[in-house]
């Protein structure tokens, strides 16, 4: 059992590590006073970790630190496609997500399954050639028993041996709704590498 200390806004909280990887669960000894998203430093006589809340259970609350790739996922409306696929590519993290979801133009809505998401892309396949690129969708997302909304801009396609794998990147998507995908990201690749 290894104990670790968590600190926010003055007040230390003691709890046990039940996991540990790309993210933390901690058993805690009290119920938090801090909130989803919210940041807190873990030490023990090891380390000093800045990290930010994914996730609150009644015991246990699930951590990432606060560098991690996860938080770059997120709604970039400003941002110019030329800006995703500049000449500097440099090595992004991807997480292989295995879902279903729902994409929605002018009241048709298609049944998709979400593959990946990164910083840069969200990935969709589906065998149906009337995606249109650069064209705004209304997304949903069924993540375990949550559904998260945003909106997707569908960026280019890649033709597959049997069906077509769609590149898109997050238009818009709630803080809350965020949390919950990020939350669902991590604990669906600690699903995948326990059963590895």
């Amino acid at each position: 059992m290894k104990h670790i200390q968590l600190l926010h806004k003055g007040k230390v909280y003691h709890g046990i590590i039940g996991y540990e990887e790309d993210f933390m669960e901690i058993e805690l000894s009290t119920l938090p006073a801090f909130g989803l998203g919210e940041k807190v430093l873990c030490f023990n006589f090891q380390r000093r970790q800045l990290s930010i809340v994914l996730h609150i259970s009644k015991s246990k609350v699930v951590l990432a630190p606060a560098d991690s790739e996860i938080f770059h996922i997120e709604a970039n409306p400003g941002r110019e496609y030329g800006e995703l696929v500049g000449e500097e590519q440099k090595a992004v993290k991807s997480y292989k997500l295995n879902t279903f979801g729902t994409i929605t133009e002018d009241f048709k809505t298609r049944a998709v399954r979400i593959s990946d998401v990164s910083c840069l892309s969200l990935g969709f396949k589906i065998d149906d050639f009337t995606v249109k690129l650069n064209e705004v969708y209304e997304s949903t997302i069924f993540c375990d028993d949550e559904t998260i909304r945003m909106q997707l801009i569908v960026r280019y396609a890649h033709i597959m041996e049997k069906t077509i794998r769609y590149g898109s990147e997050i238009h818009y998507i709630s803080p809350a709704d965020l949390n919950k995908f990020r939350y669902f990201i991590v604990t669906q690749n600690f699903k995948q590498l326990m059963h590895v």
